[in-house]
C-alpha cells in the first residue's frame, strides 16, 4: 500500500475548488480514488455538512457533497464551459463561473436540469439596476425572490399552486436555496460579514415560485414585460417576506383591492419613505373576483398605486428622511407609478393574496429570458445539455 492512508476522505474542501488563478495544467480533482470516486470534498454527508457549516459555507442546513461527478452533470446542463463567467457577485466581487454555480447548486440539493434556471437567475441579479450590493449588505431583511414563467417552468415542475411559497417542491426549494448559497460562497454574503441584515428573514433560505399562467385572467408577468408566450423567463425582485391578505367576503373588485391596499399601506416598510416596487401575489380566486368585475391588470395596478397611501407623519418615521417630492396632500404613495405594482397570480384554492414590499428606490426587478449561448430562446432545459 506504500504506507498511503486508505480513506474515503480526500481532505479537499470547497475553498480549493473556489480558488482563483488555478493554472491550466493543474489537476482540479484530487486523487484519493479512481474515476467516479474522485471527489472535491469528503463524501460523508454528516461530516461534510458540519465542516462546511463551521467554515460559514452553508445556510445552516445539510448539503449534498459536491463530488466531481455530480458537478460535471450540472455543467453539462449549462450549455457552456465550466470556466465561463456568468456574473461578478458582490460584496467580495466573486467570479460566478459555471463550475462555481454548479457546485453550489449540487450543495443545495438541485437536480442537473435546474442549472439553466439557476445560471440565468444569477445573471439577472448581477444587472446594475437590481443593485445586488445594496440588497446584500443592507440591515434590511430584503431577500432575492425568483419568479418563473414560460414552458421551462412547467417542464421542471415549479410549483405555482397550493403551497408555492412553502415547503414540498424540490424545484422551488432548491433553486431558491442555490441562489442563496451562491451569494454566500461566491459573493461572500455571510450573515454578519457580507450580509448585515439585522434579523434576516426566512425568505433568505429560499424564495422561488412560478406564476399560475393557466389560472391567470390577465397577461402573465413575462408577457406583460414584452416577452413571447413561448419563451421562458426568470424575474428577480428584492423583497420583504410576503404578508398574507385574508379576504373571504369581498364580492367586488374595489372592496377586495381596498383590503389589499389597507394591508400594504403601513409605516416602517421601505416603501413608506422611499416608494418603489411591490409584489402582489393574487390567488386564482381573488384574481377571478377582480377580473369578473371587469377590471384589467392595468386597472388593478393603477388603483393600488393611487390609493396605497401612508400619512406623511408615519412615512417620515422610516429609515431615511422622507423626500418632499413623494408627499401629496399630506400622504405618501408607497409606489412611484402603476408599473411599480407587480401583479402575479399563484397559489391554490382559497381567497388569499400575498403582498411583499420591495427595497424602495434601491432595487429594480429584472426579467431575464432563458436563452442558449447563441441567443436563441430555449424550448427545453435539454437544449442546454452538451
Amino acid at each position: 500500500m506504500n504506507n498511503k492512508k486508505v480513506d474515503n476522505a480526500c481532505g479537499c474542501s470547497i475553498e480549493d475548488l473556489l480558488k482563483e488563478n488555478v493554472k491550466e495544467n493543474e489537476q482540479r480533482l484530487c486523487k484519493a480514488a479512481e474515476s467516479d470516486m474522485e471527489v472535491y470534498v469528503d463524501p460523508d454527508p454528516e461530516k461534510l455538512s458540519y465542516e462546511f457549516y463551521m467554515k460559514k459555507q452553508t445556510d445552516g442546513l445539510p448539503i449534498i457533497p459536491p463530488t466531481g461527478e455530480r458537478v460535471r452533470k450540472f455543467v453539462e446542463f449549462s450549455g457552456k464551459n465550466k470556466d465561463d463567467l456568468i456574473a461578478i457577485i458582490p460584496p467580495r466581487s466573486g467570479k460566478a463561473t459555471v463550475e462555481k454555480i454548479a457546485v453550489n447548486s449540487v450543495m443545495a440539493g438541485c437536480i442537473p436540469q435546474f442549472m439553466p434556471v439557476i445560471q440565468h437567475s444569477i445573471k439577472a441579479v448581477s444587472q446594475p439596476k437590481f443593485n445586488l450590493p445594496g440588497v446584500t449588505a443592507t440591515t434590511h431583511p430584503v431577500a432575492v425572490s425568483i419568479i418563473l414563467n414560460g414552458p421551462i417552468a412547467g417542464e421542471i415542475s415549479i410549483n405555482n399552486g397550493t403551497g408555492c411559497l412553502g415547503p414540498g417542491n424540490i424545484a422551488n426549494a432548491t433553486i431558491g436555496r442555490a441562489m442563496r448559497l451562491c451569494l454566500i460562497n461566491i459573493g461572500g454574503a455571510v450573515p454578519g460579514i457580507g450580509d448585515h441584515a439585522t434579523m434576516g428573514s426566512p425568505s433568505k433560505y429560499s424564495y422561488c415560485f412560478g406564476e399560475a399562467e393557466n389560472e391567470n385572467p390577465w397577461k402573465p408577468l413575462y408577457v406583460e414585460r414584452g416577452f413571447n408566450a413561448d419563451e421562458s423567463t426568470v424575474t428577480v425582485m428584492g423583497l420583504d417576506s410576503p404578508h398574507n391578505v385574508n379576504d373571504h367576503r369581498s364580492k367586488t373588485a374595489e372592496d377586495l383591492l381596498d383590503t389589499i391596499i389597507d394591508t400594504a399601506s403601513v409605516a416602517g416598510c421601505n416603501n413608506s419613505h422611499v416608494p418603489g416596487e411591490m409584489l402582489v401575489i393574487m390567488s386564482p380566486e381573488h384574481s377571478k373576483t377582480v377580473a369578473d368585475d371587469g377590471w384589467s391588470k392595468e386597472d388593478v395596478k393603477k388603483y393600488i398605486h393611487e390609493n396605497a397611501l401612508v400619512p406623511v407623519e408615519l412615512g417620515d418615521r422610516g429609515g431615511r428622511k422622507l423626500d418632499s417630492k413623494w408627499v401629496i396632500d399630506g400622504k405618501v404613495q408607497i409606489t412611484r407609478k402603476p408599473e411599480d405594482v407587480v401583479v402575479v397570480v399563484a397559489g391554490g384554492p382559497g381567497r388569499h393574496t400575498m403582498i411583499a414590499h420591495g427595497f424602495g428606490t434601491s432595487s429594480e426587478s429584472v426579467t431575464e429570458a432563458i436563452r442558449l449561448a447563441d441567443g436563441t430562446s430555449a424550448l427545453s432545459v435539454y437544449d442546454f445539455k452538451k
